[in-house]
């Protein structure tokens, strides 16, 4: 369970920044350095979340995909880094996500059948929304992400106390 733990610990990082960086790019544009500086952060998060989710699942297909999924998005990162609008096609790279995510569903499912669902489902709402900051709704994209952030609160608290975190005194 520890591994599982971090990784969905780690998503909810990933999930709080996220809502970070699409107000800031809402109202800033998409090459505003705090909001690149995020981006890159959560490109970082997105590795640890990886190796501990590839640990936890043990799912080849899990393991071949991530790294492509997590390398577009650098690539578009570092895109805007250097100043350049078309960096934005890191929304691409997050369509990936879902299929990402439907593996960490089946693990999940066996803890909680609902809130994985709502995690995969706010998942793939958030990836394939994510073009409409583009043109301005950024709202939607954050509702979605909004949705699977708190999935991930209800989650979490599921697997620590399976995990016995509530036994050893702790409370999440």
């Amino acid at each position: 369970m520890g591994d599982l733990l971090a990784g969905l610990i780690g998503s909810l990082a990933a999930g709080v920044l996220i809502l970070v960086v699409l107000y800031m790019v809402a109202y800033f544009g998409v090459l505003y350095l705090p909001a690149v500086a995020l981006m890159t952060l959560l490109v970082g998060i997105a590795v640890y979340v990886y190796l501990r989710f590839m640990r936890a699942l043990g799912e080849r297909w899990f393991t071949v995909l991530g790294p492509p999924v997590i390398a577009a998005s650098a690539a578009g990162v570092v895109l805007l880094w250097l100043g350049r609008g078309e960096g934005a096609v890191v929304v691409a790279a997050y369509f990936g996500e879902p299929v990402l995510g439907y593996f960490i569903y089946k693990k999940l499912a066996g803890v909680d059948r609902l809130w994985a669902a709502v995690f995969l489902l706010s998942a793939a709402a958030y990836a394939y929304s994510l073009p409409a900051v583009m043109a301005g709704h950024w709202y939607i994209p954050f509702a979605a992400d909004l949705a699977k952030t708190v999935a991930l609160v209800f989650i979490i608290r599921r697997v620590w106390g399976a995990a016995g975190g509530q036994r050893r005194g702790g409370r999440f």
